[in-house]
């Protein structure tokens, strides 16, 4: 959707894709704003990522993997499935195929499970999903819900995140963890010192608020 949700006035978080992606979904809110009187900076676009780091491309892939298949039990994946489909699949096999059944179609709840959006064609996407790829129940459920993320050596991922900015596919980025506490750890120690090298983040604040930081204007207060 295009709406702010529970964000803060002047920032909206998103889980857009790749970098065509954002850039069509930034032009697209930031070409909005002009309707209520407002400029493109006056609303920053910040889409949720992940950051898989490693020594090299391919051991921060396979960290990705198994962060994923830690984060996506047999047990989750089957209780995510249930969400979509609206009846108990327990008696499914997480490393078999998906459900042939179709999704019971009842908005809201069924059997205590909240549903969301429309689950048939969620359904039918995750079909196509695990029919292109061979996957099982398990791994349609990793690969559907997995976050955007950049994964690679600390270089290549400095390099990603700051061609986003610099290709309008967004203003920043809200990190969001694998672990807590601790889970940017790596991330402030080996992949911020070389935003900062690269002039696309600071090296000191220069304000005491959110909206001091991200560049917002004061808000104009009328009454």
């Amino acid at each position: 959707g295009r709406g702010s949700g529970g964000c803060p006035p002047g920032w909206h978080s998103t889980r857009h894709g790749g970098p065509e992606a954002g850039r069509a979904f930034y032009a697209d809110v930031k070409r909005r704003l002009a309707r209520y009187g407002r400029s493109p900076d006056d609303l920053k676009i910040m889409p949720g990522v992940t950051v898989v780091l490693g020594d090299t491309d391919a051991e921060a892939r396979e960290r990705a993997a198994e962060i994923r298949r830690q984060q996506v039990s047999p047990q989750t994946a089957i209780l995510t499935l249930e969400q979509i489909w609206g009846v108990d699949l327990s008696a499914y096999d997480p490393d078999g195929p998906l459900p042939d059944i179709d999704p019971v179609p009842d908005p809201g709840l069924s059997q205590g499970r909240t549903r969301h959006g429309d689950s048939t064609a969620i359904a039918e996407k995750w079909r196509a999903l695990a029919q292109e790829k061979g996957l099982s129940i398990r791994q349609t459920v990793i690969e559907a819900g997995a976050r955007q993320s950049f994964v690679g050596t600390p270089e290549a991922v400095a390099a990603e995140l700051e061609s986003f900015v610099a290709r309008d596919a967004a203003d920043g980025f809200i990190l969001v963890p694998h672990l807590t506490p601790g889970g940017l750890d790596e991330f402030v120690d080996r992949v911020v010192p070389l935003l900062q090298e690269r002039g696309a983040f600071r090296t000191a604040y220069e304000g005491g608020t959110l909206r001091s930081h991200l560049g917002l204007a004061e808000p104009v207060w009328k009454g």
